[in-house]
């Protein structure tokens, strides 16, 4: 135990004292997290936003000016800030505006616009905002006034319904969310993107932190063995002494990689309302966090195994890439197969998925996130997974042992399968 806590203490300060780790570790998510909590501050010490009430708000408006030759405009809506559009008699008068800076741009309703429907904006250089986001002004006081000024049959024209959209394939599903809800994560709240991708975006922190974790203990122990240095270390201590410090160590530092991708995710997500346009009853799930941290522990003791294991009968340091891409095959075709399916996070398909140990941290994680799964599923998955890391860390464990570990024969995945086997 002694021999076991020292190689652990070596292996986490060794990881820890490698800048580029602990900066996309821990730097990167509280970067993350701190630039956007500043953002959205600055944003909401701006200037308060304009309402035009049934057609849209706009954060700020530009002062503009028109040119009425047809005589339709007999007034401003009232519901316009006042000054927002400046009538002239002529264009000359609206072009000596413009340049002395009184108004950033001008519309020409010319003479026959009931005919042909032509209105023409001059503007003096290209301005994102005066083309795409404020024109509507100048289409709402035409509204208005080709009604005659009744600003009600303006709305409803302007917005003529409520459009609810149905998602068949989640129904099909047997998804337990409504179309449209965006209370939850997933592919139900059809009107903000980022809630509909949260659930591939929480998976591939799963996925990513399991990879590259698992993918450094087989290189470390690939290079340890392809230098000699683990024929000094086995001098000093046992196989399983080496292989318990090293998968504890590097656990624990994905355990708290994946806890600060989370919670910087769950952080920004609780301070982002208006600014990334959350809708209102959205809630992140505390106990996301909780079933994230706990199947990636589960994940990560399958795999970190599997690939110590692979690391163990890897002579060359050469042959790391084919060994990885070997033993990572299950979890990336999880992977593949979490993105497809997560539209259809209740089909039969999903749900095998979640429950089987291999891929169950990453698709369960994924239906986790979508919500709706009976409390069951995720408690038997996790019971799964955990027997698998038991038997896995046993086979490795015995397959750890000088003659194995000192052995020249190349990697092939038949003699591993065989070794593991024989372990058991």
């Amino acid at each position: 135990m002694k021999k076991t806590l020292q190689i652990f203490r070596y292996e986490l300060g060794s990881a820890l004292r490698r800048p580029s780790f602990v900066f996309f570790a821990f730097g990167v998510p509280l970067i993350a997290a701190i630039g956007f909590g500043v953002f959205t501050l600055v944003k909401r010490n701006q200037s308060p936003k304009s309402e035009t009430e049934g057609v849209q708000e706009e954060q700020s408006l530009n002062t503009e000016g028109f040119v009425d030759n047809s005589g339709l405009i007999a007034a401003i809506p009232s519901d316009l800030p006042q000054k927002i559009l400046v009538p002239y008699q002529t264009e000359a008068e609206a072009k000596t505006a413009l340049g002395e800076g009184d108004i950033e741009a001008y519309y020409l309703i010319p003479e026959d616009f009931l005919d042909i429907g032509d209105v023409f904006y001059i503007h003096p250089e290209a301005n994102p905002l005066s083309e795409k986001g404020q024109f509507w002004v100048m289409r709402w006081a035409l509204y208005v006034n080709l009604l005659d000024s009744d600003m009600q049959i303006a709305s409803d024209i302007w917005n003529p319904g409520n459009y609810n959209r149905r998602n068949l394939s989640l129904e099909a599903a047997g998804s337990s969310s409504s179309a449209g809800d965006c209370t939850t994560p997933g592919y139900t709240c059809e009107s903000n993107a980022l809630i509909q991708l949260l659930p591939i975006g929480i998976m591939a922190i799963i996925y990513i932190s399991i990879i590259t974790g698992g993918s450094y203990l087989l290189r470390l122990v690939s290079s340890e063995k392809d230098s000699r240095v683990m024929e000094l270390l086995l001098l000093s201590a046992s196989p399983n002494q080496l292989l318990n410090g090293k998968v504890i160590s590097y656990c624990l530092l994905g355990f708290f990689q994946v806890l600060a991708w989370l919670g910087a995710v769950f952080a920004i997500l609780r301070i982002g309302g208006t600014t990334l346009n959350i809708p209102p009853g959205f809630e992140f799930p505390i106990s996301l966090l909780v079933w994230g941290l706990v199947f990636f522990v589960l994940g990560y003791g399958i795999y970190a195994s599997m690939m110590a294991g692979a690391g163990a009968l890897t002579p060359k340091l050469s042959q790391y890439t084919s060994v990885y891409f070997i033993v990572s095959i299950p979890l990336m075709i999880s992977y593949v197969f979490s993105l497809i399916l997560a539209m259809r996070p209740h089909s039969p398909l999903a749900v095998g998925l979640s429950l089987f140990p291999l891929s169950a941290p990453v698709m369960m994680i994924t239906r986790l996130t979508v919500g709706g799964v009976p409390f069951w599923q995720p408690i038997l998955a996790a019971g799964l997974s955990l027997i698998l890391v038991v038997i896995i860390i046993r086979a490795v464990a015995r397959m750890f042992r000088a003659q194995i570990l000192l052995s020249g024969q190349p990697f092939s995945l038949a003699r591993y399968i065989k070794t593991l086997a024989k372990s058991q």
